[in-house]
């Protein structure tokens, strides 16, 4: 069967169906090991999921939750834990809506891909040649090419796959006038918002339409993704999760994005995300070489951590997984995949906790050994020191975390950075837990003078 795609026609259903076809009625049962994929979903894994989610949200003080596991290129298992908002209580199902944050890159670099295949964009040729100078100024660098101060040389050697690896120059988010571009394109790794902005720029430029309806035309209804969108939908008043901070504390108000951003704005679901995920593990809407080039290495990261055309890379002793985290506060998320075995693991979370139980979890989903990208982004883990006090700091009272800090500090030195101190101590700030704040910036001061 084939779904017409505008001027292209890609063949979605058969290869979406070929692992179906190959894996048999039943997966695999599970491999053991420290190191090993958990393969297949044997019928104790599940249960196990089930039991100790709900533990480790406890423990992190996560609200709520969404996960799909990824098995033979499939998705099969899906589930919402815990609740959507700590005002009303109504719980996480599995059409429960989160905001993706930083999931949306690579989904926006899907689509930049399937351009690429068509012709209708080279990975290498400067974007500045796709759009008129003045399109550009105004769109996107809101100041002339020729602002003194602007690297207008730098910025003119752009190309889509430096923005797709995040290795263009370009800032994350900051001050704009000049945009500053930080380093010779292609010379190295930084992390990069604005980049994908301006690659979504030239892509409406191409298109001439906006990016919300480009995505929901070429991926999100072709990959049936149907509780997503790059765009607040009404619908998602009812259906939508809200954010909630280190304290487990909320507003109740639904962020509504109205228009959309190739870096952070897509809404979505565990399962939806997970659909997508398959479609680049089974070669569906991207041809085989496509998909290679989309997953390979394009520049350096840490030791054993590379990017991609849209994902990051992490190599393993179970192998290469594709991976990205979203960090938008209130909502952090992560997911990794292994290609090559048909595995992989999608969450989604309403806390600035989120990423806090990354590690445990992939651990228990799909095994693997240690998960190298998550200790690299240095997130505090659910157990640490750092974690405890902030969640002590919000629910056991200011004296209760003092006391517990002055514990750590003396019995454990170097547990409780002075970094992680103040991170709570914003966090405290950014709750209006005023005097709370003070508290805990005096002892770190007390404690690192």
């Amino acid at each position: 069967m084939q779904i017409s795609l505008g001027n292209k026609t890609i063949v979605w259903l058969l290869m979406a169906c070929l692992p179906v076809l190959l894996a048999g009625c039943e997966p695999r049962e599970d491999t053991q090991g420290a190191d090993s994929l958990r393969m297949g979903l044997p019928s104790k894994l599940t249960p196990e999921l089930e039991a100790r989610i709900p533990e480790l949200m406890r423990e992190a003080g996560i609200p709520g939750l969404q996960v799909a596991l990824i098995r033979e290129g499939r998705v099969l298992w899906h589930k919402g834990f815990g609740i959507k908002n700590t005002q009303t209580g109504s719980p996480v199902d599995e059409h429960t809506v989160f905001e993706a944050a930083s999931l949306t890159k690579p989904f926006f670099a899907y689509l930049v891909m399937q351009m690429v295949e068509a012709g209708e964009l080279d990975l290498d040729t400067p974007l500045i040649e796709y759009a008129p100078p003045e399109t550009i100024e105004k769109q996107y660098i809101r100041h002339s090419l020729d602002l003194e101060g602007f690297r207008s040389d730098w910025f003119r050697r752009i190309t889509a796959r430096q923005v797709l690896s995040h290795s263009s120059g370009l800032p994350h988010g900051g001050p704009r006038t000049p945009l500053p571009v930080l380093f010779e394109p292609g010379s190295r790794y930084r992390y990069s918002a604005d980049g994908y902005m301006y690659l979504q720029r030239i892509v409406e430029h191409l298109r001439g339409k906006p990016l919300h309806e480009i995505m929901q035309e070429e991926i999100i209804d072709p990959l049936g993704m149907e509780d997503s969108s790059m765009v607040w939908q009404e619908r998602y008043a009812e259906q939508a999760a809200v954010g909630h901070d280190m304290f487990s504390e909320t507003n109740g108000r639904h962020r509504k994005r109205r228009l959309a951003h190739s870096a952070a704005s897509l809404y979505t679901t565990a399962h939806d995300y997970a659909l997508f995920v398959t479609a680049l593990m089974n070669e569906a809407g991207l041809e085989g070489k496509t998909t290679d080039a989309m997953l390979s290495p394009q520049i350096d990261v840490a030791g054993g951590l590379y990017w991609s055309l849209g994902f990051g890379l992490e190599d393993n002793s179970a192998g290469r997984a594709f991976w990205q985290w979203g960090d938008y506060g209130i909502f952090r998320n992560y997911i990794t995949a292994f290609k090559d075995q048909g595995i992989g693991l999608v969450y989604l979370t309403n806390s600035f906790n989120g990423l806090s139980i990354g590690s445990e979890l992939v651990r228990l989903a799909i095994g693997g050994g240690e998960v190298l990208a998550l200790s690299y982004l240095g997130y505090p883990l659910y157990d640490s020191p750092a974690t405890k006090l902030g969640l002590m700091a919000g629910e056991k009272g200011i004296e209760g975390a003092h006391k517990y800090f002055l514990q750590i500090h003396r019995e454990s030195p170097g547990a409780l950075s002075e970094q992680d101190v103040n991170n709570i101590g914003y966090s405290l700030l950014n709750a209006r837990k005023i005097p709370e704040a003070i508290a805990v910036f005096t002892w770190n001061v007390e404690a690192y003078p």
